[in-house]
């Protein structure tokens, strides 16, 4: 019993340490989902099903950036020898998503796409900055370390996105021809 009862402390220690960074993790996701309201809105769709694609958009991207993260981690291990803890190493670097809290901008027309290259480059530098300044890696090893999990994370949303747009046009085409 006492085995357990340690086990779910350390679980619950390990989730308030992560409290700010998960948060900045939905919120970075909802930004994210937020730049398709307009998309969900040429639709027609009721509040309800826009609240319930965002939230799930929402929670699929922040997913996506912990999976990135992850990479990062084991990437670390792999070329710098350093040992995986994934909850240090999330916290920090949920760190570097901050300028992804502007993605919401990405719905701008004509300027949208300008807009989403610069906010993930801002993410990719500041991911790179930081395992310079937490870790020591030089920023050429660290393109090596971070490149596989930024990759993973932009396909995986690329995939979401690509969904969301397809059930869009699916849907106003419905409406149109119907």
């Amino acid at each position: 019993m006492s085995g357990l009862t340690s086990a779910l402390d350390s679980m619950a220690s390990t989730l308030l340490a992560m409290d700010a960074g998960i948060g900045l993790l939905v919120a970075v996701g909802i930004s994210m989902s937020a730049s398709h309201l307009f998309a969900l809105l040429a639709n027609r769709l009721s509040p309800r099903q826009i609240a319930f694609h965002m939230l799930i958009d929402a929670l699929v991207l922040s997913l996506a950036l912990t999976l990135g993260i992850l990479c990062h981690s084991l990437m670390l291990l792999l070329i710098e020898g350093v040992p995986p803890q994934p909850i240090t190493l999330a916290n920090r670097m949920l760190a570097a998503l901050w300028p992804g809290l502007f993605y919401v901008l990405v719905a701008a027309p004509y300027v949208s796409d300008l807009i989403s290259v610069s906010l993930l480059g801002w993410m990719h530098l500041n991911v790179l900055l930081l395992l310079q300044a937490r870790y020591g890696v030089p920023l050429t090893e660290g393109l090596l370390v971070s490149a596989p999990g930024f990759s993973l994370a932009l396909v995986l949303i690329a995939l979401l996105f690509a969904q969301r747009w397809r059930a869009s046009y699916n849907t106003l085409a419905k409406e149109v021809g119907g």
